[in-house]
C-alpha cells in the first residue's frame, strides 16, 4: 500500500515567506538583548571582580601592619610565624589521636554533667 500525504502539512525546515516570520523575527530580538545584557553583565562583574581584588590586597597589606600602642615609640616587632611540621611516625599519630580521643570524651562528660546537673 502506497503513502499518501495528508493535507498539505509539511515536516522539515519552513519557508522563508511562511507565517511565522514575525515570531521569529521577535524570537531574534529577544536573543539578541539577551546576549547584549550578557555582555553588560560581563563587564560590570569584571568590574567588580577587580575592585574586591583591589579591596582584598588593601586588607591584606593593613593585616601586614602590627599594631603599635601609642604609648611606646619603639620600632614594630615582626613576629615569626613558625609552622610546625608534620607528623609522620605511625606510633606518634596514634598517641596524638588517642589523645584528642580522650580529652574529646572528657569535654563529653563535663557538658553531660553540666547539663544534668
Amino acid at each position: 500500500m502506497a503513502r499518501t500525504t495528508r493535507g498539505g502539512r509539511r515536516r522539515g525546515r519552513p519557508t522563508a515567506s511562511g507565517g511565522n516570520g514575525s515570531a521569529a523575527n521577535l524570537l531574534l530580538s529577544q536573543v539578541t538583548e539577551l546576549v547584549a545584557e550578557n555582555q553588560s553583565l560581563v563587564r560590570e562583574n569584571k568590574a567588580l571582580h577587580s575592585i574586591l581584588t583591589r579591596v582584598s590586597q588593601a586588607v591584606e597589606g593593613v593585616r601586614a601592619v602590627p599594631v603599635v600602642s601609642r604609648g611606646t615609640t619603639a620600632p614594630p616587632q615582626t613576629r615569626k610565624v613558625r609552622r610546625r611540621r608534620k607528623i609522620t611516625d605511625p606510633a606518634s599519630l596514634e598517641r596524638r589521636r588517642a589523645a584528642l580521643a580522650k580529652a574529646r570524651q572528657v569535654l563529653a562528660e563535663r557538658r553531660a554533667s553540666k547539663t544534668a546537673g
